[in-house]
């Protein structure tokens, strides 16, 4: 094999094992939105946030985020399901953070959420949320 041969092959490994650790982020991360439903479901607002990484910390407090889920859960109802959208990670070399998107139905409305985690081997954290849906602001 010539060195050019070897060299792509390199690459194709190291792309291939990349992808990997990617996909396996993005599955570690997924858990995190299913509890977030079901905390949000049992309205523990102040759960959600006691759990969550330190950028959602930096821009909100306690209060400012469980209002915010609270005027959610009044406005949309409780979450039914979600179908994923896309996903995206940006690994680092101790931190991956995903990004993944969700049409989601509620008992009173739709929206599409966004979700931001961190996933530090086995740790997973909730860094970011955006919801949008016409519901939140016509109801």
């Amino acid at each position: 094999m010539n060195k050019f041969n070897f060299g792509v092959c390199c690459l194709i490994l190291i792309f291939l094992s990349l992808s990997c650790s990617m996909m396996k982020d993005s599955k570690t991360a997924e858990p995190a939105v299913e509890k977030f439903h079901s905390q949000f479901n049992a309205k523990d607002f102040a759960g959600i946030y006691d759990e969550a990484g330190d950028q959602i910390k930096g821009a909100a407090t306690e209060k400012q985020l469980t209002d915010l889920l609270d005027a959610v859960y009044r406005k949309l109802g409780t979450y039914q399901k979600s179908t994923a959208l896309s996903w995206h990670v940006n690994s680092g070399p101790m931190t991956s953070i995903v990004t993944l998107s969700y049409d989601t139905e509620f008992s009173d409305g739709k929206a599409t959420e966004q979700f931001v985690i961190s996933v530090s081997g086995e740790k997973v954290r909730l860094e970011g949320y955006n919801i949008n849906s016409s519901d939140l602001i016509t109801k």
